[in-house]
C-alpha cells in the first residue's frame, strides 16, 4: 500500500497530494521530536502541531521521518506535499534513492493579477482576500 506523508507544510486531507495518491493509499503523520529539539520549538508549537496531526484521525508514528516513511512504504510509493522546508526536502531527496517518491505542489493561495501593487499589504489583500479563503477544491476546479 503506498505512504502519503503529511507533513508539517501540508497538514490537511484535502491538498492534492491525497488526491493524487488515490484512495488505496495511506495518510501517516510522523512526530519527529529531535527535529522539533533541534528547531526550539515551544510547548505551545508542539500541542499546536500534535492537535493539528490528531483532528486528521490518522496514525501518528513517532521517529525519523526517513526510517519510518521507508519502513511504512516497504517499496511502495510515497506521495508528499512539496515544500520550501529544507529538512522535509533533504528527507525526500534521501528517500527517492531507494523509494519512489512523488511530491505534489499546493495550490496558490490566492489568483494574483499580474498588475497587482503589492508594495502595501491592504492593497494587496483587498485585491488577494476574494480568492485567498476558498477551499483547496475551488481553486483547482478554476484552474482547470
Amino acid at each position: 500500500m503506498s505512504v502519503i506523508w503529511v507533513h508539517e507544510d501540508a497538514m490537511s486531507l484535502d491538498h492534492p497530494a491525497v488526491k493524487v495518491a488515490g484512495p488505496n493509499a495511506r495518510p501517516v503523520f510522523i512526530w519527529d521530536t529531535e527535529e522539533h529539539d533541534r528547531r526550539a520549538y515551544s510547548a505551545k508549537r508542539r500541542v499546536f502541531i500534535y492537535e493539528c496531526a490528531h483532528d486528521l484521525d490518522i496514525p501518528i508514528y513517532t521517529g525519523d521521518p526517513y526510517e519510518v516513511l521507508t519502513e511504512l512504504a516497504n517499496g511502495k510509493t510515497i506521495y508528499a506535499a512539496a515544500s520550501p522546508d529544507p529538512y522535509i526536502n533533504e528527507i525526500i531527496s534521501d528517500l527517492r534513492d531507494t523509494q519512489d517518491v512523488v511530491t505534489v505542489e499546493s495550490p496558490d493561495l490566492a489568483q494574483i493579477p499580474a498588475n497587482t501593487d503589492t508594495g502595501r499589504f491592504f492593497r494587496f489583500w483587498n485585491r488577494a482576500k476574494k480568492s485567498a479563503l476558498t477551499h483547496s477544491a475551488d481553486v483547482l476546479r478554476e484552474d482547470r
